[in-house]
């Protein structure tokens, strides 16, 4: 606001409506111009309402997945530190839910990624993690923890940088029935 910018409710005057993720399609308003990662590029059948409710309220879409330079790569796209961040929240999450459980748990240790002052420090309490999982301190009563990682993107590659701290094994998706019946406490990931 110091700046000159107009905060205010309603953007129906806008000429331009900029989001990152996809907005509900009842806040919708027919016929502007919405810039958002809306998903809907792979004909996935979760995101065909949205794009119906596009069309029909004749929304012009910018969306960002389709932005890319002169050889055809992206622009915009989130990157291997969402990943990174991503991960080291989801570890942390995952020692929460096993506490609601009843289990204590070596992901009891991380803590969110923004309470971090750097990478590294996030990195060596996944570290810590790993070793007190090494030592056997998981509880048996959880079983093999079990990620799947689908991509191959940016955000991939920075929540696998951050689960090959822990002590992991790969494992393809044939062996994952026999891994979860009798597989061993270290973290296995598809």
């Amino acid at each position: 606001m110091k700046a000159g910018a107009i905060v205010q409710e309603d953007i129906s005057e806008a000429s331009l409506i900029i989001g990152v993720k996809r907005p509900p399609e009842e806040k919708v308003i027919p016929r502007k111009t919405y810039a958002f990662f809306s998903h809907t590029i792979k004909a996935q059948e979760a995101n065909m309402g949205l794009l119906e409710d596009l069309l029909k309220k004749e929304v012009r879409l910018i969306d960002y997945e389709k932005m890319v330079d002169a050889n055809g790569f992206r622009i915009v796209a989130f990157g291997q530190w969402a990943g990174v961040a991503g991960m080291i929240n989801i570890l942390h999450g995952l020692g929460l839910r096993f506490l609601a459980l009843g289990h204590h748990t070596p992901f009891m240790h991380i803590g969110m990624a923004h309470n971090y002052r750097n990478v590294s420090q996030a990195v060596q309490a996944v570290r810590d993690c790993g070793y007190e999982i090494s030592m056997g301190l998981m509880p048996k009563s959880i079983g093999p923890v079990t990620f799947c990682f689908t991509g191959t993107g940016n955000v991939s590659k920075g929540a696998q940088d951050i689960i090959n701290e822990l002590p992991v094994d790969y494992v393809e998706p044939h062996e994952l029935k026999d891994v979860s019946e009798t597989g061993g406490m270290e973290v296995s990931y598809i």
